[in-house]
């Protein structure tokens, strides 16, 4: 796992972790085009924190969204 995911992982509380355990596989596959939606489903997080979450990971530097999937969901990829 990349150091910048593992830090984030330390950093957040035990709820957004899991948003950044759930991004994890398909970042070190290419990168992630998850719905806000569809991660508040899978992670059991509430869309605002969600949200947070993934604002958080971007200004930590653990992730960079670089344009959106053909379903519009953001598409993030590793820095």
């Amino acid at each position: 796992m990349p150091q910048q995911i593992t830090e984030a992982l330390v950093a957040l509380e035990p709820a957004r972790s899991r948003l950044a355990a759930h991004l994890a596989p398909a970042l070190l596959h290419g990168g992630a085009d998850y719905s806000v939606e569809e991660i508040a489903v899978c992670t059991g997080l509430t869309l605002d924190r969600v949200r947070d979450s993934l604002e958080l990971l971007s200004e930590h530097g653990c992730v960079r969204q670089v344009g959106r999937a053909p379903d519009g969901a953001p598409f993030y990829v590793l820095p």
